[in-house]
């Protein structure tokens, strides 16, 4: 890892009021540090300015006319969720789909093999699986 990659990860990913900030501007695109301040309940406009200052520092904020504008960047844990608009999703959740779908079609289907339980029950726990890292993933995420 290079020096400035390193730097990035401990500063931002590895504190947690900066990453939480990080993640509501990503949800929000662009806010004053005010604004971050209320919506995050911190003690000051200062400390919020001190952090989204830090995200600029790294170029994952630029800041216009006393607004932040987030720049999207997959770091720290970011790098095991998809973002959509708003939404912040695990990755895992793309598996729990398909085993879902799969287990639903074979619930479903009237054909039974000699493999039909196998296939079943590997899906299924599959699905379950799945599921469960998706909700540890969405509990690691600090709170926006």
């Amino acid at each position: 890892m290079s020096g400035e990659k390193e730097a990035l990860e401990r500063e931002v990913a590895g504190e947690y009021n900066t990453l939480r900030i990080y993640i509501y501007m990503l949800k929000v695109k662009a806010s004053s540090s005010r604004e971050v301040q209320r919506a995050l309940d911190l003690s000051s406009p200062t400390l919020a300015q001190h952090h989204l200052e830090k995200l600029r520092k790294y170029g994952l904020v630029e800041k216009n006319n006393g607004t932040y504008h987030v720049r999207s960047r997959g770091i720290g844990i970011l790098k095991f969720y998809v973002r959509s608009g708003k939404w912040i999703v695990p990755r895992t959740i793309f598996f729990a789909i398909i085993f879902g779908i799969l287990a639903t079609s074979l619930a479903l289907s009237t054909s039974q093999n000699q493999y039909f339980i196998v296939i079943l029950t590997v899906s299924i726990v599959g699905l379950a699986l799945s599921l469960y890292e998706t909700f540890r993933f969405y509990k690691v995420l600090p709170k926006t």
